[in-house]
């Protein structure tokens, strides 16, 4: 009966200290936008004043991370035939997203 009373009183307690934050969550102002605390990315000044260096660099970034990637050659082929035809070649390009970084539309150019 003791430990029922102990447990209780510690509900009671997480309780109270529950309800004192959400009143207090209440009182904050609300943001205008989810994000309006996040900045956006500052471009290097490099970039502002001469973009076909920046245009230079995202094809060299984009040759040099396709070079890392498997050939064309070793990708499964989908053949729209078969009910999990189509599996095999989607897991391909998740991993080529997630292991290599390679963006979308590095991807679906190939």
């Amino acid at each position: 009966m003791h430990l029922k009373d102990d447990i209780q009183s510690e509900i009671r307690l997480i309780t109270d200290k529950m309800d004192k934050i959400n009143g207090a969550n209440l009182n904050m102002p609300k943001l205008s936008t989810p994000f309006s605390h996040i900045r956006s990315p500052v471009k290097p000044k490099e970039e502002l004043t001469n973009p076909f260096i920046t245009e230079l660099r995202h094809q060299y970034n984009d040759q040099f991370l396709m070079k890392e990637a498997p050939q064309l050659k070793e990708w499964p082929k989908f053949t729209g035939e078969g009910e999990y035809d189509h599996m095999s070649f989607i897991k391909t390009i998740d991993m080529l997203q997630e292991d290599y970084a390679i963006p979308d539309e590095l991807i679906t150019a190939r």
